[in-house]
């Protein structure tokens, strides 16, 4: 019997065979595509051998493998060839145990599995004493990867957080891969201070990068991760370096589960706690007093402008129910009063706003006023011609006036478009919050908090 009815026309009986076909295999994909994969963009896998002391294989033998930080455990059973694999790992340090009828058993306290790696670790178990012993050997997974060609370097967070990292963003060190290029970082831009990394040639915005295993390319960015000044265009999500646990950045040479980008890809895996309460706190300060002057300003007499800078925060992770259930969480809060630029491409002279007369949110009118149809600073009231001289002076060139060298010797002020001067005369909708009378305050004091959990 075939399950279809043979008293339907043959059109009809067609349509439902190729239906029941296509159910079939659809089904026969679901049970056979977990086995292609030993690992994914935010798992690892773990592969070996186990033979006896002669070097013959050892078929159903039972392996452990226990994650050191949760002590939840994963067992396998070596086949015919003597051949066991672990799929899907969650990235850290696991211990591994052997077993097998007849056989000592063996155990190797620490062997560490990285994202979107599989290491390789062999055994060999002797025949077991009349007295049953348990050997611990201390071994290491081999550093060779001999199960795939991928080219790429695993970042651990022991690195991330020992490095010095003036913006606190992990992106700043996948230039530090084979084949990877990255622009100069300027530590005194806004935003998160990202950089674009070419690899191999490709363009910045070839690249693909997952966070636990989940895709988060800016596409509004086109791939960039730098904010593009002026437009809407963003970076990525940047989580602070404490909360990461690894990350890999692959150059070359990587299957063909990742696809999207010619460039690299980049795999950030996230702390996720364990069965010990841990937690840290930090804070580093940049302060105006503590800073050299820039050498362009030095050489013109100017003083040096204003850079304070906070970042605060902490972490905290443990178990929610022992061996079963965990948590982690972090803050990262930035505080930042920056005089010396306020974007990625700004020139490290743009001087602060000048203050004049009274200073924060009950200042007086002292930026003046112009009026709509002004074409000229000079059509601006006297209060607004005072301010627009104080804005200019720190820009005029080797004791000359004017903005640009070998310019006319005209008023600096006069450099100064009356339209930006009214965008500088925009008052605060709410002066109480932004501390300043105006849309545009004296110094750029920008505020950044970085949650994760």
């Amino acid at each position: 019997m075939t399950g279809i009815d043979e008293r339907k026309p043959l059109a009809e009986r067609k349509t439902e065979d190729i239906g029941r076909r296509t159910l079939l295999a659809f089904l026969l994909l679901a049970v056979w595509v977990p086995a292609l994969f030993g690992q994914t963009a935010a798992t690892g896998a773990l592969t070996g051998t186990v033979t006896d002391a002669q070097g013959a294989v050892i078929g159903g033998a039972t392996v452990t493998a226990t994650n050191t930080d949760t002590n939840q455990a994963r067992r396998a059973t070596t086949n015919e060839n003597g051949t066991y694999r672990f799929n899907l790992l969650p990235p850290g340090t696991y211990r591994i145990k052997f077993e097998a009828s007849g056989f000592q058993t063996v155990e190797v306290p620490s062997i560490a599995v990285n994202v979107t790696e599989t290491p390789v670790l062999d055994r060999r178990l002797d025949v077991a004493a009349p007295v049953q012993q348990e050997v611990t050997v201390q071994a290491a997974a081999e550093a060779i990867q001999t199960t795939d060609s991928t080219l790429g370097t695993v970042i651990a967070a022991r690195t991330v957080t020992d490095l010095p990292l003036t913006t606190r963003n992990y992106i700043n060190l996948l230039g530090l891969a084979a084949g990877a290029n990255a622009d100069v970082a300027n530590a005194a831009a806004g935003a998160k201070g990202s950089q674009n990394i070419a690899t191999n040639g490709a363009s910045p915005n070839s690249n693909n990068y997952q966070m636990d295993g989940v895709p988060i390319n800016s596409f509004s960015g086109i791939g960039n991760l730098a904010e593009a000044v002026g437009s809407s265009r963003g970076g990525i999500a940047i989580p602070n370096p404490d909360a990461l646990q690894e990350f890999k950045i692959q150059t070359s040479t990587y299957d063909a589960s990742y696809g999207r980008n010619v460039g690299a890809n980049v795999n950030v895996v996230t702390k996720s706690g364990g069965n010990v309460f841990h937690g840290s706190a930090w804070e580093f300060l940049r302060n105006t007093a503590l800073n050299a002057n820039d050498w362009f300003l030095n050489s013109a007499g100017l003083p040096k402008t204003r850079m304070d800078q906070h970042q605060f925060g902490g972490t905290v992770g443990g178990p929610v129910k022992k061996d079963k259930v965990f948590f982690f969480t972090s803050y990262q809060g930035t505080r930042t009063k920056n005089g010396l630029g306020t974007a990625q491409n700004a020139a490290t002279t743009n001087p602060s706003l000048p203050v004049m007369g009274t200073t924060g949110f009950n200042a007086d009118a002292s930026r003046g006023k112009c009026p709509l149809s002004a074409t000229s600073v000079a059509q601006c009231d006297a209060a607004a011609q005072a301010f627009a001289a104080a804005l200019a002076a720190p820009n005029q060139y080797g004791g000359k006036a004017g903005v640009f060298p070998g310019s006319a010797t005209i008023t600096p002020e006069a450099n100064i478009h009356p339209v930006a001067l009214r965008l500088l005369q925009l008052a605060a909708p709410n002066p109480a919050q932004s501390r300043s009378a105006y849309l545009i305050p004296e110094r750029c004091s920008r505020s950044r908090r970085i949650p994760s959990a």
